[in-house]
């Protein structure tokens, strides 16, 4: 098996390849028997129920109207949750029709259904997200985006799932489109398409997208061919943008949404080339990726959520056990079992934006029978010095547990927020110091207003801000990790912020520094600093929680803690302010900075807080 991204492999040796390797599924087509098998898991049957269900009421009824207005109306107001509540939607129904067609194949009325709403897909416009597209999409627009890609594969595997059912002219309706808008249109426009060239998600996810459909439907070995020699140079640029320790700089939610669909594309490239090509084989870097995922994962379903991360959420199950049974490592089978377990327990998020076919299928088909056995999985402690990451769990003496997150870093990183030295802190799966994480994207969060928003800005973090100064962004804002040290008893991470700041905050030295005693169940958070300009000082605490200040200490009450904040010899509290945001779904939320400041800044080389709990 060659790895198509580390081998010095022709066009002509692949045109070779694909010429002998003529399209085959990856996923079973409709009333295979694995089809069949999925019916009969008790697990699968739970999810299935709820799923009918919605679309008995969806079965003879329109989808909702992908509109022109709402597309002008995100042009004129950068929000962009009114057109992704439409669009998303609509690929959901059509997953409810599919999943009724294979659970129940017989009945012609879901087969009928689910033309009807392949039928409606099809007369979109505008396939990916108008915020993606520029500032005036027209229709045959040469743009791909990564929900257009989304859009090809959903159309490949329609055909690949259920060709047969939907007929020979919703069929070539798909597969012209296809080769039209997306496998000559990347060849035509690569050069075009920024994500080609990047080093975040929208790399993979574009190139599963166009590459996997292609895999799954193109008969022509010379254009495959082209198209994976592209491929080949460009992926190479998304697996660059990981440390060589596996570190993501995005993030949970994104490193699953882009290695995610690299691993699809993987998994398709094999199958289509009958083993004799490969994006993993040989590559010891891909094991390191894989395990970056559970790396920031936390007690009670949390991410270490720096820059656009999601606060809370979990790590797909399907994915889990793709990467047990491809890299063939009981660790990630235990966390696949895990996790089937605990959606099992929870139930399915039917409203998540994409809990859709490409997400159902492979959750379906990957769910063991027999879930009854309670599967034990345990996080260790991680040091990522790649990316500046250190994540640390541990169970105090009176039975607490506490998850620990800080960063190093820089300020130009994939989705980056100014957050260098910045931490989290859950305990009892409660988060209690906060990070906000991926707040509502509109269009100017991500241009020039990014660091006007509280999610990105150095105030919406725990961390100074020194004589009125946040940090800057850009790659000369950085810092230096000098200790990261972590076992059963104690971690200390020392983090150097100093060039985070820009020359006009008169700093001459800022360093961080975090102790915690895991069996006492006490944080200590420690800035020492030395000002060429010393007019203010100011640190904070970040959370979502009640707050009450009083002289000696401060108190974040939740159902579950009571945190209880100290300030260590000559600190101060400075009060309190409150802040608003809107969050990824676009619900208001406030966050409270606590803020604390030197006694006497002049004669002050230092200031700290502790951390326990009641």
């Amino acid at each position: 098996m060659q790895n198509l991204l580390h081998t010095d492999v022709s066009e002509h040796e692949l045109a070779a390849i694909m010429a002998s390797c003529p399209p085959v599924n990856v996923l079973p087509a409709a009333g295979d028997a694995a089809w069949w098998a999925i019916g009969k898991n008790p697990a699968v049957m739970k999810w299935i129920e709820p799923i009918r269900d919605r679309a008995e009421t969806e079965i003879a009824k329109p989808m909702p109207t992908l509109s022109e207005e709402i597309v002008r109306e995100f042009h004129a107001s950068g929000l962009r949750l009114n057109f992704e509540t439409v669009y998303f939607e609509r690929r959901r129904q059509i997953a409810r029709a599919a999943v009724c067609v294979l659970a129940e194949s017989g009945q012609e009325r879901w087969r009928e259904s689910l033309r009807q709403k392949t039928r409606e897909f099809l007369m979109e416009t505008w396939l990916g997200l108008p915020s993606q597209a520029g500032s005036s999409p027209v229709k045959d627009s040469p743009h791909i985006d990564p929900l257009s890609a989304e859009s090809a594969s959903l159309m490949a595997e329609l055909i690949e799932i259920f060709g047969d059912i939907l007929g020979e002219e919703i069929v070539e309706r798909i597969k012209t489109r296809l080769h039209e808008e997306f496998f000559i249109n990347y060849l035509t426009h690569h050069e075009e398409f920024g994500w080609a060239r990047s080093a975040d998600n929208t790399n993979a996810v574009c190139h599963q997208g166009v590459i996997g459909a292609a895999l799954l439907v193109e008969e022509d070995p010379i254009l495959l061919a082209r198209m994976l020699m592209l491929a080949k140079k460009y992926l190479c640029v998304y697996l660059g943008g990981f440390s060589d320790d596996g570190g993501c700089t995005e993030g949970a939610g994104y490193w699953q949404y882009g290695f995610g669909r690299f691993c699809v594309l993987n998994e398709q490239l094999e199958t289509r080339s009958r083993g004799r090509l490969s994006l993993f084989a040989g590559d010891a870097k891909i094991s390191a990726i894989a395990r970056f995922g559970p790396s920031v994962t936390l007690y009670n379903n949390h991410f270490a959520n720096f820059s656009d991360s999601p606060q809370s959420g979990s790590i797909k199950p399907s994915l889990l056990h793709y990467l047990g049974e491809r890299l063939e490592d009981d660790y990630f089978r235990s966390l696949a079992r895990a996790g089937y377990q605990q959606l099992l327990r929870g139930g399915l998020n039917f409203q998540a934006p994409r809990c859709d076919l490409f997400y159902l299928g492979r959750l379906f088909l990957r769910c063991p029978q027999d879930l009854s056995a309670e599967e034990q999985v345990g996080y260790g402690d991680v040091f990522l010095p790649g990316i500046g990451l250190i994540v640390a769990h541990a169970q105090d003496e009176r039975g607490n547990h506490w998850d620990f997150a800080a960063k190093g870093g820089h300020n130009a990183e994939l989705h980056n927020h100014n957050d260098c030295g910045s931490y989290v802190l859950n305990i009892n799966g409660t988060r209690l110091v906060v990070e906000i994480g991926a707040p509502e994207y509109t269009r100017d969060y991500f241009r020039e207003g990014r660091y006007e928003h509280i999610a990105a800005r150095t105030l919406g973090h725990s961390l100074p801000i020194v004589n009125g100064h946040e940090q800057a962004a850009g790659t000369h804002y950085t810092s230096k990790v000098l200790v990261a040290e972590s076992d059963e008893a104690n971690l200390h991470f020392v983090v150097d912020i100093t060039r985070s700041y820009p020359q006009d905050a008169g700093i001459s030295e800022v360093v961080r520094d975090f102790k915690w005693d895991k069996k006492e169940g006490c944080l200590a958070v420690r800035d020492y600093f030395e000002l060429t300009n010393a007019e203010s000082f100011v640190t904070a605490i970040i959370t979502d929680k009640e707050v009450t200040i009083t002289d000696y200490c401060a108190h974040l009450r939740s159902d579950a803690v009571d945190l209880v904040i100290l300030p260590l010899k000559n600190t101060v509290f400075d009060g309190q302010q409150e802040h608003a945001y809107r969050d990824h779904n676009g619900i208001p939320r406030r966050i409270t900075r606590i803020l604390l400041r030197p006694a006497d800044l002049e004669k002050q080389r230092s200031i700290g807080y502790e951390i326990t709990v009641q």
